[in-house]
């Protein structure tokens, strides 16, 4: 059989930094990736990369997959990327992420933002995270007991049952979830749970760190989670109306944990310190 047959197609590495022990690598349109975590396990690939723009949707459908898109720009300054996406036919305004290392957190902010040039009802940005089997992934939802927690943290489990899961922010975020959007595209039929108690995830790897991800509550809509031939954990960003000329705006940021006592409470500590700096 001939080589020829055989194609590589390397993720192109815009820029890389550090962050604690990790080497962070920001693909462009695929997100970031991070590296260097574990010294023999090789567990982590392009394709488990995390805090890209998987889906644009609005008005019960999907517009786009948009880290399929080729980006129409890419600005690299003091360290800092900056993604953008063209308008087209398919999403009527410029689209943005915008990857920030903050070394003092051991953080990477993401600001993701859309300038739109026309009316678009419940517009969402959906926001994926892919990582492997050995990590454990957790999610801050309210704890509908009798008497019940602050905080219930739902552990996933590797090929578990319910899947395809999803906490929204409230009643009113639910109902977007409900409007025909998951029909298209690739149709997905998410099994609602509980509204989230705030927008936190958790995903602890076996071998030694954590990764926290965390959104604005005003700005975040629901969590969501597929654990089922890969470990997803996703941020539903946005879902309100947006009119012609307007701009929405978020930040949302990845934390590396090395060292806890309580992973839980430290994820709440730090999602209460970012709450009051930003």
């Amino acid at each position: 059989m001939s080589d020829s047959n055989f194609k590589e197609n390397l993720q192109p590495v815009l820029t890389q930094g550090t962050l604690g022990p990790a080497t962070v690598t920001i693909l462009g349109a695929k997100g970031l990736r991070m590296s260097g975590l574990t010294s023999f396990h090789l567990d982590e690939g392009p394709d488990f990369a995390w805090l890209n723009i998987y889906r644009t949707l609005a008005a019960g459908r999907q517009l786009e997959i948009t880290r399929e898109r080729e980006p129409s720009q890419v600005n690299i300054k003091d360290g800092e990327v900056e993604v953008r996406w063209a308008a087209c036919d398919e999403v009527q305004g410029e689209l943005s992420a915008h990857y920030c290392l903050v070394a003092s957190a051991s953080a990477v902010d993401v600001t993701f933002t859309a300038d739109l040039h026309t009316d678009y009802d419940q517009f969402e940005l959906f926001i994926a995270n892919y990582f492997t089997p050995y990590y454990k992934p957790y999610f801050a939802v309210c704890d509908n007991h009798i008497h019940p927690d602050d905080v219930l943290w739902y552990e996933k489990q590797w090929y578990g049952e319910h899947e395809n899961e999803t906490w929204a922010r409230d009643d009113a975020s639910a109902s977007i979830f409900k409007d025909g959007r998951w029909q298209t595209g690739y149709p997905l039929n998410w099994r609602l749970g509980p509204h989230y108690a705030c927008p936190l995830m958790i995903q602890e790897h076996r071998y030694g760190h954590a990764i926290l991800l965390m959104a604005r509550r005003e700005d975040c809509i629901g969590l969501s989670g597929f654990n089922n031939y890969h470990n997803a954990q996703y941020l539903h960003l946005f879902g309100r109306d947006v009119a012609a000329g307007e701009q929405v705006s978020t930040t949302v940021r990845m934390v590396l944990l090395t060292e806890w006592d309580d992973l839980q409470q430290e994820a709440m500590n730090r999602y209460e310190q970012w709450k009051e700096t930003s």
